[in-house]
């Protein structure tokens, strides 16, 4: 019973909107509605208002307005032909038939509005992590570094300043950045890759090589003989003081130990443990103190002479965010040879200093072999190749969508950024809910386009019977994901009803375009074949989404 309520809920307010929709706009241009009905079969309930009975019917599927002349060949009574929509100029008849959907496209703008302004409250413009070598590191950005304009735009989240720069690949961009409480200016071109959209096209993107998240100063270790590993320091160690110099993120740790003095240094670090229990595990920290005396020649060796030294102090310390904390038994990286405890030096003879580079990479090398050079504490660098699996999931909807694989798990302890209000939250939340509703929009498209040029199957289409499974869905994770739900439904009947197909909102307004065109409205005879094709065309549609839905929801 619950889902059957969420269901109505779901698409009950749709479908009264959307005929409203036509009902007002009918009004507006003075053609007479004999008949408003929310559901499809014999009225239950009945009310005479005026000119127009309003009607709910027992079928939650889809309503209509009955409105005068909406055939042109239909007989109208003498006294009344005013009135009917055949009558009324062309403009009148497109505002009518297209206000429908309209209503369906303010649902989703309103609701987005709402979300984003309740929402308000997002990860600030502030850099937290730069990649070796990135558009950002050759521009100078650090982290810590704020970004407040783009081209004299201004920017007032994360969000925000990723959408401007992915859509500027190749361009250079002025970048004001705040630093150290000062206002100094960049210049900075974002490097062009390719990203796949939700439907799996290769879309281009400007890419900065900067990330929100900061990285502890969690250490890793794979020289033996380095005074850090003599002095008891291990792999996945955190360093919380230096000399009573407290450290957060691993930038200040490596600027630190970047030059020690030749005299101890006291380090305080704490330990993660894992505790198995039957219910789970428990993760706790203990608490260590060291005394480091750096070798003499510690500060003479080279920190980038080769893969095995890149990034390293002269005390030993590493990030530990190249480390493998875990490799899943029998996974692509275990079958490579990748074991736990390994640094991963490079990839695709691209030296890697963090993760997200290594993971960069492997995305771009999808399925092909990709060439690692990693190394085991003590032991010399190995090659590896490692071949990356796609394997299916299935998200809360029962959508299966595909991912990448490697089965290797980094240490790396990392932490968002505190949230911040957003500067001018109504103008921030009307810009998101319309760049929201017209990107779902263009997706949508893009499916719909996929699907008649044969690029794309059938089997993702859904019918009221996903739509009822859907709702229930959305209402087991709360409103938020209840009513993002319905933005998205309302969007697919704005665009569905606009097809050119007869029967559809879409096929009248080609017809009236027809008409437009030949001064006079198609017959009688070819109307009726149009339609009759519109409704195999759609039945044939709700057929295979059928089929779909009950292989998806019920045959698993």
């Amino acid at each position: 019973m619950s889902k059957i309520f969420a269901f109505i809920l779901l698409i009950g307010p749709l479908i009264f909107l959307h005929e409203l929709g036509h009902l007002l706009a009918a009004k507006l241009v003075d053609v007479k509605v004999s008949r408003f009905s929310i559901g499809f079969g014999p009225p239950l309930l009945r009310r005479q208002i005026g000119e127009t009975e309003y009607c709910l019917a027992p079928i939650p599927l889809g309503g209509y307005v009955t409105l005068l002349g909406q055939n042109p060949h239909d007989e109208v009574p003498e006294n009344e032909r005013d009135r009917s929509l055949s009558s009324k100029p062309l403009w009148a008849r497109y505002l009518v038939l297209a206000a429908g959907p309209f209503a369906n496209l303010l649902i989703p703008l309103l609701l987005y509005f709402f979300f984003f302004l309740t929402h308000a409250v997002q990860p600030p413009p502030v850099i937290g992590t730069v990649l070796d070598g990135s558009a950002a590191a050759l521009a100078g950005l650090e982290p810590g570094d704020r970004i407040v304009e783009i081209d004299g735009e201004d920017v007032r989240s994360w969000k925000e300043m990723q959408t401007m720069i992915s859509s500027s690949p190749d361009v250079e961009l002025r970048i004001e950045i705040e630093k150290h409480g000062k206002r100094v200016e960049r210049f900075v071109t974002p490097r062009r890759t390719f990203v796949k959209n939700p439907l799996g096209v290769p879309e281009p993107r400007g890419l900065l090589g900067v990330y929100a998240h900061f990285y502890a100063p969690q250490i890793g270790i794979s020289d033996p003989d380095s005074p850090a590993y003599g002095g008891g320091l291990r792999t996945g160690d955190v360093i919380t003081s230096i000399d009573g110099e407290p450290v957060r993120t691993i930038e200040e740790l490596q600027a630190l130990v970047a030059a020690p003095p030749d005299s101890l240094i006291r380090l305080t670090y704490l330990r993660p443990h894992a505790t198995k229990f039957q219910f789970g595990s428990l993760l706790w920290f203990e608490s260590n103190h060291a005394q480091l005396l750096p070798r003499p020649d510690a500060r003479a060796k080279p920190s980038g002479g080769s893969p095995r030294d890149s990034g390293e102090s002269p005390i030993g310390l590493l990030p530990a965010n190249t480390f493998i904390r875990a490799v899943d038994p029998d996974s692509p990286a275990a079958r490579a040879g990748l074991l736990p405890g390994d640094r991963v030096l490079e990839v695709s003879g691209q030296v890697v200093t963090r993760w997200e580079s290594v993971a960069n990479i492997l995305d771009r090398a999808q399925e092909e072999p990709v060439l690692m050079l990693v190394q085991s504490v003590g032991e010399a660098p190995r090659e590896l190749t490692v071949d990356q699996q796609v394997l299916q999931r299935r998200d809360i909807y029962k959508t299966e969508f595909s991912f990448l694989y490697l089965g290797a798990e980094p240490y790396g302890i990392s932490q968002a950024p505190d949230l911040e209000p957003i500067r001018g939250r109504f103008t921030y939340a009307a810009r998101a809910s319309w760049d929201e509703s017209v990107y779902m929009l263009d997706m949508m498209w893009t499916a719909l386009r996929q699907m008649v040029t044969l690029q794309r199957g059938v089997e993702e289409l859904s019918s009221v019977v996903g739509i009822f499974a859907f709702a229930g869905t959305a209402a087991e994770q709360g409103p938020t994901e209840f009513l993002l739900l319905m933005a998205l439904i309302s969007l697919n009947l704005a665009l569905v009803n606009m097809l050119p197909i007869p029967i559809l909102d879409g096929g009248h307004l080609l017809f009236f375009t027809i008409e437009a065109i030949r001064r006079k409205p198609l017959g009688q005879r070819a109307r009726e074949i149009a339609s009759a094709i519109g409704l195999v065309i759609i039945l044939l549609l709700m057929l295979i989404a059928l089929r779909n839905d009950v292989m998806r929801f019920w045959m698993d």
